[in-house]
C-alpha cells in the first residue's frame, strides 16, 4: 500500500509551511527541502511518493531537476508550481514528465485535488505491476471472484479445490498490497481488466 508521502522543493520558507500544513491535514507526510540539489542527496534511498517542485530555485532550476529525474529512481510524479508561470513554462514542464501544473497561489482544495490525482497515478501504476505479477492461474482467479461469488462457486468453475482457490486468493492481496479482495477487485476494475 502506497506511502502517502510528498516532497516539497520550495525555496521559500513560508509557502513550505503553508503547504506543509495543508497536506498534513489531509492526512499527508510531506518531507521538505529547500533547493533541487537537496533533494537530489540521497534520492534513491527515499520511498515513493510525490514530488511538488518550484520551477524557479535557487542554483539548479526546477525544470533542469525535472530533467535530471527522469533517468532516477524511484520514478516519483512530478507537480510543478510557479508564481511566474507562463503558458510556454507550464507547457515544457508537462512535455518533460511533470503530471500537472500549480499557479501560484493555490487554493487548499486546489493543491489537494492536484496531490491525490497523483497519488492515484502511482497506485495504477503499482496495481498494473501487481497484476503483472500474478501467475496466469492467479489472474483467472481473480477475474473469476468479479462478480462477486464465493470461493466455493470459484473452485466448482475452475475446478480447483476450495482450499486452492483461498491460497490463490491470498497471494493476490499479498501481491497487490491490499487488505482483502474487495480492494484487489476495486484496483482490477480501476485498471480496466473487469466491470
Amino acid at each position: 500500500m502506497l506511502d502517502r508521502r510528498v516532497y516539497v522543493v520550495e525555496d521559500d520558507e513560508a509557502l513550505r509551511r503553508t503547504i506543509r500544513r495543508a497536506l498534513t491535514d489531509a492526512g499527508i507526510y510531506t518531507v521538505e527541502f529547500d533547493s533541487a540539489e537537496a533533494l537530489l542527496e540521497g534520492y534513491s534511498e527515499r520511498p515513493l511518493g510525490v514530488i511538488l517542485l518550484d520551477m524557479r530555485l535557487p542554483g539548479m532550476s526546477g525544470l533542469e531537476l525535472l530533467d535530471r529525474l527522469e533517468n532516477l529512481l524511484p520514478a516519483n510524479p512530478v507537480v510543478m508550481i510557479s508564481g511566474y508561470g507562463d503558458i510556454p513554462s507550464a507547457v515544457r514542464a508537462v512535455r518533460q514528465g511533470a503530471l500537472d501544473f500549480l499557479q501560484k497561489p493555490f487554493r487548499k482544495d486546489e493543491l489537494i485535488s492536484v496531490i491525490q490525482g497523483a497519488f492515484a497515478r502511482i497506485e495504477a501504476v503499482e496495481s498494473a505491476g501487481a497484476f503483472e505479477s500474478l501467475t496466469a492461474r492467479e489472474k483467472e482467479v481473480l477475474l473469476a471472484f468479479a462478480d462477486g461469488t464465493s470461493n466455493k462457486v470459484v473452485a466448482s468453475r475452475l475446478n480447483l479445490s476450495s482450499r486452492t482457490v483461498e491460497m490463490h486468493r491470498s497471494r493476490i492481496i499479498r501481491k497487490f498490497g491490499v487488505a482483502n479482495l474487495t480492494q484487489a477487485l476495486l484496483r482490477a476494475r480501476d485498471m480496466g481488466l473487469i466491470r
